[in-house]
């Protein structure tokens, strides 16, 4: 067995950076980012959503989330994880999602690509009942003319019939791209930007991935260990996950029976002190 795993009585390492729809743990900022979205869905004629945040606060966590508890009778969600991809092969994925393989493999022109996401939305709302929901996960590096694409296939709700929700998950600087392209930034009905979060949720959060990952309490950092986790890794879930994981190895190497503030700064200070090591070029005279 993992040493590790073993003298912390863990089933599994409970900091990976992994999206594990297990170990996600619903924060305030978390609770406020799902709400909204299911509301964003529920009522099907807003058009399109934004959900933004930092890298690694947890936007793709969430957004698989919100996905997996959509009720696939109701609804039908493509997600999308590479959203650099051009619309047409988003298109393509979307109606092999739609059970349009054949029709797929035949769309080649602009014309015939748009009218094969028509035909994938009217199988799946008009003759399944299923309201369409299509999730684009790092959305800020869509194309420039996938933008655009996006913008007519909204088109699709305009007679008044919620067909389709769009939703756009991506880093901070999405908004901008958006925000420069009018059209599309006009059906943007929702926005909700994911921040760090809070201390007390920081605290939570760490004894829920430690009972996930097997530990019958989760209580192995001491509350002042907590404290410096959360102020340390500024409430980001993912900064969080390495400073806990390297804290734990620094505990169990000095046989800790719990992880102290000390492991903790004494991690921090050494991830700092290599980040800022000068170049070696420095010293070339």
């Amino acid at each position: 067995m993992n040493p590790s795993l073993d003298h912390w009585q863990l089933r599994e390492r409970p900091f990976e950076l992994v999206t594990d729809r297990r170990f996600f743990f619903q924060s305030q900022e978390h609770d406020e980012a799902l709400a909204r979205l299911r509301y964003l869905v529920a009522e099907r004629t807003m058009y399109a959503g934004l959900l933004s945040g930092e890298i690694g606060c947890g936007k793709s966590i969430t957004g698989r989330v919100f996905a997996a508890g959509l009720d696939p009778a109701q609804h039908a969600v493509v997600f999308f994880e590479n959203a650099h991809f051009r619309f047409a092969d988003h298109i393509r994925q979307f109606a092999h999602a739609a059970g349009l393989g054949q029709s797929a493999a035949r769309a080649r022109t602009a014309a015939q690509v748009y009218e094969l996401a028509r035909a994938a939305v009217s199988h799946l709302h008009d003759r399944e009942h299923r309201h369409v929901v299509l999730v684009f996960d790092e959305a800020q590096d869509l194309r420039a003319d996938t933008l655009a694409d996006l913008k007519r296939l909204l088109n699709l709700n305009d007679d008044g019939t919620g067909r389709l929700t769009l939703i756009l998950i991506g880093q901070p600087e999405m908004r901008l791209r958006i925000r420069a392209h009018a059209p599309l930034d006009q059906r943007i009905s929702l926005r909700y930007h994911l921040g760090g979060m809070r201390a007390a949720d920081c605290s939570d959060y760490l004894r829920h991935r430690l009972r996930i990952a097997g530990h019958p309490t989760g209580d192995l950092f001491e509350a002042a260990a907590e404290q410096l986790l959360a102020t340390a890794g500024a409430g980001v879930p993912r900064e969080i996950n390495r400073l806990a994981k390297l804290a734990l190895e620094t505990a169990r190497a000095e046989g800790a029976a719990v992880v102290a503030e000390d492991h903790v700064q004494a991690v921090f200070d050494d991830l700092n002190r290599h980040r800022t090591l000068p170049s070696p070029l420095a010293a070339i005279p």
